[in-house]
């Protein structure tokens, strides 16, 4: 993906955005991992520099100390406050409360406070007293007075972490009780056949296996064809995986040794009971949270119902920035559904990346929204993997998250970037992520010569 201008990016990203300057660039380097979190923050620091040069006034704050006033001036526009209020601000924000709570007692949004704290320098760990404050008043009254505020907000902070995290936790557990826990427990107990009728095929010339990793399959997206230029929601997704991985398997000329499933990698289009992702970005859905997340479980399940007739499988969890918990639930879904299957097996793991030992090669997944130009998986897989790295005469590394194909040999590995099964929806429309070409892919991997080739099931326009 081409990434547009960067001032371009952080002017329609800038007043939408919680958190730290770094935060900030870490966010745009998930959307646009073409430059590194660190060139990212830089062009955040040249675009602050650039509004205070164009405003000498922007940034900064004066203090009226005959009207005991606050003139702060930011990019929204000015904002007059009064000393006992800014001072107020100042005190609840060292004492442990969060944005968030300073925005609720203060009556301030998120995004203007996020401002107002650079320019006033106020940090959790920093001084209550401002420097108004301490170039007035003596140094026993302020002693005192921080003390005593320490003592309350100290007192006050433990109740309130405390109530908001009963509070929190019942909701989140009501909440999965009564909208998901219930309805996957009966789906569980209709678990998965022991065995299934295996296709008759050749033997083949050495023993292989074949990697299917239906990544960034998005279920629950909705794509509307009069707006993005095709439709995306349950039937056409469901016709698509099913439809590319029958026409994978027709080109199978011989039986393969086991077949390794991806899973998770952003196979639901949602993580939450908001309709966002795991970051909290909204999404066009066309359906419900909880019917996206029962119903893609029982999807999984047929689709891999579908690859045991033709060999074993063993389940890679794949956990991706759409759906890293609800990848977490989809694991102990499988497992539990395939607990009586010898031919099924599953890890049961939270890790972001997973290794694998086939014959000579050690098989590395991961989905890759955390990967930059910096990060260099062959050196993760000899250090995480050390002695599989060492047995092995291959590499083979696999990731999707960019949603197009791509092939590269770096440091002794392979990276496979694998494609994308998912339409367009309007975020990926809008930004003109068009020109890929949507499908499924199974690479074959010789238990000796490691990686001897791949298929491609590409999704037809006029399909």
């Amino acid at each position: 993906m081409a990434t547009p201008p960067a001032d371009e990016v952080i002017t329609q990203n800038w007043s939408n955005y919680e958190g730290t300057r770094m935060d900030f660039a870490r966010y745009l380097n998930q959307m646009y991992p073409d430059r590194t979190i660190k060139g990212w923050e830089m062009q955040v620091i040249k675009y602050e520099r650039e509004k205070d040069a164009a405003d000498p006034l922007f940034g900064s704050y004066e203090y009226d100390d005959q009207a005991d006033v606050y003139i702060t001036y930011m990019s929204s526009g000015n904002i007059k406050m009064s000393g006992q209020s800014v001072r107020a601000i100042r005190r609840d924000y060292t004492n442990g409360m969060t944005m968030a709570d300073i925005a609720a007692k203060h009556d301030i949004p998120v995004t203007i406070f996020k401002e107002f704290k650079r320019i006033h320098n106020l940090t959790q760990n920093g001084s209550p007293l401002s420097d108004e404050e301490l170039a007035e008043e003596s140094w026993s009254d302020n002693v005192i007075s921080l003390v005593d505020e320490r003592r309350h907000a100290a007192g006050s902070m433990i109740h309130r972490e405390e109530m908001k995290s009963l509070r929190k936790d019942a909701e989140s557990w009501r909440r999965f009780e009564f909208t998901v826990l219930r309805e996957l427990k009966d789906n569980v107990l209709t678990v998965a056949n022991e065995s299934v009728p295996r296709l008759t095929l050749p033997a083949p010339r050495s023993p292989y296996a074949m990697v299917v990793c239906p990544t960034d399959f998005h279920w629950g997206k909705h794509g509307w064809k009069d707006e993005v230029g095709e439709t995306y929601n349950f039937e056409e997704a469901r016709a698509r995986l099913f439809d590319k991985t029958q026409a994978l398997i027709d080109r199978i000329s011989a039986s393969p040794e086991k077949i390794y499933v991806g899973a998770g990698s952003d196979w639901f289009h949602v993580d939450n009971d908001a309709g966002s992702t795991t970051r909290g970005t909204p999404q066009d859905m066309c359906a419900s949270p909880a019917e996206i997340l029962i119903s893609g479980c029982r999807l999984a399940r047929e689709h891999i119902d579908l690859l045991r007739q033709v060999a074993p499988v063993e389940i890679v969890m794949m956990p991706g920035n759409h759906d890293r918990h609800s990848s977490i639930a989809l694991m102990m879904y499988l497992s539990a559904a395939y607990e009586n299957c010898p031919d099924v097996t599953i890890e049961v793991s939270p890790k972001m990346r997973r290794y694998i030992q086939y014959g000579n090669t050690l098989l590395g997944f991961t989905h890759g929204d955390h990967l930059s130009r910096s990060t260099s998986l062959p050196a993760l897989m000899a250090n995480e993997a050390r002695k599989e790295w060492g047995e092995s005469q291959h590499g083979i590394w696999f990731h999707g998250h960019l949603h197009h194909q791509t092939m590269n040999e770096k440091d002794g590995c392979l990276i496979l970037q694998m494609p994308s099964l998912a339409g367009h929806d309007r975020y990926h429309y809008r930004a003109g992520y068009t020109t890929s070409t949507a499908g499924l892919a199974a690479y074959l991997i010789d238990s000796n010569e490691g990686y001897i080739g791949s298929f491609f099931a590409p999704v037809m326009h006029e399909e």
